[in-house]
C-alpha cells in the first residue's frame, strides 16, 4: 500500500511545529501591538477573480481545481495580497486607513527539479489607504522589530523603488514589448551589450517557452540602440546593474542624473524614507539595491526584500500598490508585505536559536488501581493552567518515565499503589547541579533509580496547594 505524500508538501513533527509556532507567536505580537487585526481568508476562491491580482507568472503557478457541480475553475490561493485587495474591494464601507494581517499557506506549483516546496506559510499585514511614505516606513518598522523580537540581527533590507524604471520606459520610449524585454534583463542584471545574439537572450530569459525569434530580434536590437543612443542613461542602467548603495552612494547617483527630474523625484522618495526609518531608529542594515524589481506586476512605487547573510533564501518581500484595488473595483493606495515563515525556521533551526522552553508541564503514571488520584491531581494542575498528560498504557512505569523524559515533559508524577498520600516528582536534571531540582540532594527516591532523574517525594495535598497558577509567556 502506497502511503507516501506527494512532491512539494511535507509533515512537521512535533519539535518542528513548536518550533515554527513560536516564530508565528512572536511576530503576530508585533504586528498587534502596531494596531494590525488578524483576518481569515479563504483556501480557495474562483479562478477568475484571484487571477485579477497575479502576474502571468503567477497564474502560471496557481492550481485550478474544478468545482464538481459548476465547473466552474478555482484557484488555491498563491498570493494573500491579491485576496486581501478583493475583500477590502467587497466592502460596502471602506473606512480608512485600514490595518490587516493574515496568516496561513499558499500553494504554487514548481518544477520537481527546483527542490520547491509547492506549499508555504506566509505571514504578512497590509496597510490600506495611506498614500504617504509614513506607510512605507512602517511596515518596513514592523519587520525590523519582528526581526529583533526573533533575535535576527545580521538581516538586510533591500530596498527599490518600481517608478524609476517606469521613468526609464518614458525617457527611452520603448514600446510595452521593449519594455517588457527590459525588465527580463534588469532581473538576470545583465549589461545590454552582453546580449548580441537572440539566442542568448531566449536561453537565458524565457527557456520553457518557444517565443517568436524573429519579433524578439527585432524588439531586442531596437532597445539596445536606445539604451545606446543615450550615454547618459546607459551609464545608470549599468551602474545600478553592477552595484548596490548606500545613503551616501545613493546620494552621488542621484547628482549623476540631475538632469532627468523624474528619475531625481524616484530616487529622493528613496532618500525620504530612509529619513522616517532614521527617526524611528530602525535605519540600520538598510541598502539601496536598484537593480532588483520585484516579481510581482501589481507593484507601483517603493519596493523591499530581506535577506540574512550567510542564508542564501529570500525571508520576507513586500512594496506599495495602488493601483492592485483598481483590478476588484475602485482605486485605493495601500502597501504591505509578508514573512516567509518556513525560510525564517529554516535560518534559526540551522544555527540552533530555536531553544524553547517545553510546553509540556507534567506527566502522570500511576501503578494503583485507583486512578482517583491521578484524575485529581491531572484536573487541578489543569485548573492552574499547566498541560498535563496521563500514561494509561499498561506498561513497567520504568518505560513509562523513560517515555516521559525523552518526549519532553517537564515534570514525571509517580503515584504508587502502597503510597497513599505521596507523590513522587521526578525531573531531569543535571548531576553537576542538583540544585535545579528545588535543592535536592539525592539522584534517586527507593523506587527510582536513575543517575538523570531527581526525585522527591511530596505529600499530595501540600503539593497541590503550593502549585501556583501558570502565567502564560
Amino acid at each position: 500500500m502506497k502511503i507516501d505524500i506527494p512532491l512539494g508538501v511535507r509533515v512537521y513533527n512535533r519539535k518542528e511545529t513548536e518550533e515554527i509556532e513560536y516564530i508565528l507567536k512572536k511576530i503576530r505580537k508585533i504586528f498587534e501591538r502596531w494596531g494590525y487585526e488578524r483576518i481569515i481568508l479563504p483556501t480557495f476562491e474562483y479562478y477568475d477573480v484571484h487571477k485579477r491580482g497575479l502576474s502571468k507568472n503567477l497564474r502560471e503557478k496557481t492550481f485550478k481545481p474544478i468545482d464538481r457541480t459548476t465547473g466552474d475553475i478555482l484557484a488555491l490561493r498563491s498570493d494573500f495580497t491579491a485576496q486581501v485587495a478583493r475583500y477590502y474591494a467587497s466592502l460596502k464601507e471602506k473606512d480608512k486607513p485600514k490595518r490587516y494581517y493574515y496568516l496561513g499557506r499558499i500553494f504554487r506549483y514548481y518544477s520537481p527539479k527546483s527542490n520547491k516546496l509547492w506549499e508555504n506559510f506566509q505571514l504578512g499585514l497590509e496597510l490600506i489607504g495611506v498614500p504617504r511614505l509614513e506607510a512605507e516606513a512602517e511596515i518596513i518598522s514592523i519587520a525590523v522589530m519582528s526581526l529583533r523580537e526573533l533575535n535576527i540581527k545580521n538581516y538586510q533590507i533591500d530596498i527599490n523603488n518600481i517608478k524609476i524604471y517606469k521613468v526609464l520606459k518614458e525617457i527611452l520610449a520603448l514600446s510595452e514589448e521593449e519594455y517588457l524585454i527590459f525588465m527580463d534583463i534588469i532581473k538576470q542584471r545583465k549589461k545590454f551589450l552582453f546580449y548580441t545574439d537572440v539566442n542568448q537572450y531566449i536561453n537565458d530569459i524565457i527557456p520553457s517557452c518557444k517565443p517568436d525569434k524573429t519579433q524578439i530580434s527585432e524588439n531586442l536590437k531596437s532597445l539596445q540602440k536606445k539604451i545606446n543612443d543615450n550615454v547618459d542613461i546607459k551609464s545608470f542602467i549599468d551602474t545600478i546593474l553592477e552595484n548596490q548603495f548606500d545613503i551616501e552612494s545613493l546620494k552621488e547617483l542621484i547628482n549623476s542624473v540631475k538632469d532627468y527630474s523624474g528619475l531625481v523625484s524616484a530616487l529622493n522618495e528613496l532618500i525620504d524614507i530612509y529619513s522616517i526609518l532614521e527617526e524611528y531608529e530602525v535605519n540600520e542594515n538598510i541598502i539601496f539595491d536598484l537593480g532588483e524589481p520585484r516579481e510581482f506586476s501589481y507593484y507601483t512605487g517603493i519596493v523591499f526584500e530581506i535577506f540574512i547573510q550567510d542564508f542564501e533564501k529570500q525571508i520576507g518581500q513586500g512594496g506599495r500598490y495602488d493601483n492592485l484595488m483598481e483590478k476588484y473595483d475602485g482605486s485605493i493606495p495601500a502597501v504591505g508585505f509578508a514573512f516567509n515563515i518556513l525560510n525564517i525556521w529554516e535560518y534559526l533551526s540551522s544555527k540552533n536559536l530555536l531553544n524553547i522552553p517545553s510546553k509540556r508541564d507534567f506527566y502522570i503514571i500511576d501503578t494503583s488501581n485507583n486512578k482517583r488520584r491521578a484524575y485529581k491531581i491531572a484536573k487541578k494542575l489543569r485548573e492552574k493552567g499547566y498541560n498535563v498528560a496521563r500514561d494509561i498504557l499498561d506498561r513497567d512505569y520504568r518505560k513509562s518515565l523513560e517515555f516521559a523524559i525523552k518526549e519532553g515533559y517537564k515534570n514525571v508524577i509517580l503515584i504508587f499503589e502502597d503510597n497513599e498520600k505521596e507523590i513522587c516528582l521526578c525531573k531531569r536534571v543535571d548531576v553537576k547541579n542538583l540544585n535545579n531540582f528545588e535543592e535536592c540532594k539525592e539522584l534517586s527516591c527507593n523506587e527510582i533509580d536513575c543517575e538523570e532523574i531527581a526525585c522527591k517525594k511530596f505529600d499530595i495535598k501540600t503539593f497541590l496547594e503550593s502549585i501556583k497558577i501558570k502565567e502564560e509567556r
